[in-house]
């Protein structure tokens, strides 16, 4: 019996359950290797292969060497001698050196492939698992962060993650290897030698934790900084038609150059503990290595070495001093990369998620909805948006909110859709507490129209279809005509595949709304929230509209959050909120009648 393979969003999920875990980044970074640990094997064994002329060259130098002075010495004793057996190895060193270097050409290339494959994946897979989170979290947590922020995460963070990894593997997998070979040689010929070697390593540490604070505090600041830039940048660039038409130009210049002003002072501090940390452990070693190579010439001096050992130990010591060094050369990306890692677990980790998992799926809605003595307080507020609300919505029943500017209107709406869950009271969807039900399966029978459309810059037959397949041109031309986009559709060079530009910005106000409402139909939604939806529109625009909605909402459960009251005359009730509470409720005409009715105020208020 065949199983079925797990989708997508589920193996990501895996990763974020299991994988993820910000308290310790470099154990997170190792686990998101997990199921390619073996190429990361198979590339060591490689850069080992590789690399192999770098370790060899000492030993041929200084062989090399050492036969070159038993053959001057020769030539001192006994001009015009002839050594072939030293002659005979040098050409073998040489033989030897030529094979290795000539190897590193194909062996290199298929290293690199591997490394880049499995830094590729491992890069695609944390970007894939921070969609998937955004995509989970709560409306609270997207309100209190801005998307600029987010968009610095996806892309600049995960690439210092990739760049860290780069790091790690190939830096310490040099290093490591050089420290290996070159302690094992020096070892079994000089032991007193490769003492100065193993000292090297607790100096390098030693050195990386005098810095390692400054540096993680350094980088955490110029990261923030660089989000918040982040931030604003994506804040200006949505700003720039009110700035130009109030002449605001200068302001906003100003405002983004005092952020650049602090990113540049918080770079100069992280540039300053990167070059301090970097000459201080130049230095140390620098003078390490003269140590060492003063103690190879007395040893050779006093006859315990030979000549050509000393280049050996030297070569094999500068191997050692710049794998060392490279170990701390990479500390402050690290710093940076390990940061990022941070970064990522502020989205990753977010306790803020909408919780579907194990909650009743629905199959079907009929379209009644019931609030009981719902109310909801923002974190940030000391008064509730909506306070002990009451109200029976009969399946296919039309009703429509209004009430003045923060009355309590769209939070209402947002309960609905389950952005906002009540802090006190409960919603029923056909009899069910909606706190028990999945909610990505109850909006498939939800559809929500608001008053700023929200559309990509694809055709118009891809933001009506948005999240369908399998949609047949019969199904999309009954939806294009019952929301009177064929008027328009029909007058574009390519109809329904037109481009429309970024967020529609090719279409009038009435044309995104019509596209908004033929998205909606295509659904068959049995709950409709309507949001304002004509209020920015001219009165030929709000006819098309209109005329539209009517098709829409006709035999489904509608609620119509509505500024401009004639537009809700054929509704079969109407809710007068303030404070978040209903003050009114009837008919548009009951409470038109009522001459003292807060619904005859606003009426007259639109006179």
């Amino acid at each position: 019996m065949s199983t079925k393979p797990k989708s997508t969003e589920h193996q990501l999920q895996s990763t974020l359950d299991s994988t993820y875990k910000n308290k310790s980044p470099l154990r997170t970074l190792w686990a998101l290797y997990q199921g390619r640990r073996w190429k990361l094997l198979l590339v060591a064994a490689l850069y080992i292969v590789k690399a192999s002329p770098n370790w060899a060259l000492p030993i041929v130098t200084g062989s090399i060497i050492t036969l070159m002075t038993r053959i001057y010495a020769a030539h001192q004793t006994t001009p015009n001698s002839t050594d072939p057996d030293a002659v005979k190895w040098i050409l073998t060193y040489a033989g030897i050196m030529f094979v290795l270097i000539v190897q590193n050409v194909p062996t290199h290339t298929l290293y690199a492939s591997i490394l880049s494959s499995v830094v590729r994946q491992t890069q695609m897979v944390l970007r894939s698992a921070l969609v998937l989170r955004l995509q989970q979290l709560s409306m609270s947590f997207h309100d209190n962060t801005q998307s600029g922020k987010l968009q610095s995460k996806v892309l600049r963070d995960v690439d210092a993650v990739e760049s860290l990894s780069r790091l790690l593997i190939e830096n310490l997998l040099a290093g490591s290897v050089t420290l290996g070979i070159a302690l094992s040689i020096t070892l079994t010929r000089a032991p007193s030698v490769a003492m100065f070697y193993l000292i090297a390593i607790p100096l390098a540490v030693m050195i990386r934790q005098v810095f390692r604070y400054r540096l993680r505090e350094r980088n955490r600041d110029f990261r923030q900084q660089m989000e918040e830039m982040s931030g604003r940048v994506s804040e200006m660039i949505e700003m720039i038609p009110i700035t130009r038409a109030h002449a605001v130009e200068g302001t906003e210049v100003e405002r983004l150059h005092r952020q650049l002003l602090r990113i540049r002072h918080s770079g100069q501090k992280l540039d300053t503990v990167n070059n301090l940390f970097q000459s201080f452990a130049w230095a140390v070693f620098q003078s390490f290595q003269l140590a060492c190579f003063l103690f190879n010439i007395w040893q050779c001096y006093h006859g315990k070495i030979k000549v050509g050992d000393v280049v050996m130990y030297q070569a094999f010591f500068g191997m050692v001093m710049n794998a060392v060094q490279g170990f701390l050369s990479i500390v402050p990306q690290m710093s940076a990369g390990v940061e990022s890692m941070r970064s990522l677990g502020e989205v990753l980790e977010s306790p803020d998620v909408e919780q579907n998992e194990g909650k009743k799926p629905v199959a079907s809605v009929k379209g009644q909805i019931q609030f009981d003595h719902v109310s909801f307080r923002y974190a940030a507020s000391e008064k509730p948006s909506v306070d002990d609300f009451t109200l029976n919505v009969n399946a296919g029943e039309c009703v429509a909110v209004v009430g003045e500017s923060g009355s309590g209107k769209s939070t209402l709406m947002n309960l609905i859709i389950g952005f906002r869950r009540p802090t006190a009271g409960r919603i029923l969807l056909d009899g069910v507490d909606m706190a028990g039900i999945n909610f990505r399966s109850f909006r498939r029978f939800l559809a929500v129209v608001p008053q700023q459309t929200v559309l990509f810059s694809g055709s118009i037959r891809d933001n009506i279809t948005y999240g369908l397949q399998h949609v047949t041109d019969e199904q999309l031309k009954k939806a294009t005509d019952m929301a009177n986009c064929t008027e328009f559709v029909s007058r574009l060079p390519k109809g329904l595949d037109t481009p429309i530009g970024s967020h529609g910005g090719k279409l009038s106000g009435g044309q995104r709304q019509r596209i908004a409402i033929a998205r909606a139909l295509l659904r068959d939604p049995r709950i409709i929230i309507l949001d304002e939806a004509t209020s920015a529109l001219d009165v030929q625009s709000e006819f098309f509209v209109q005329e539209a909605i009517n098709r829409l909402i006709a035999g489904r459960t509608t609620f119509i959050v509505a500024h401009r009251l004639s537009t809700i005359r054929h509704a079969n009730r109407v809710i007068v909120m303030k404070d978040g509470r209903m003050v009114e409720s009837g008919t548009h005409d009951e409470l038109l009648s009522r001459a003292e009715s807060a619904f005859s105020r606003l009426h007259a208020l639109q006179l």
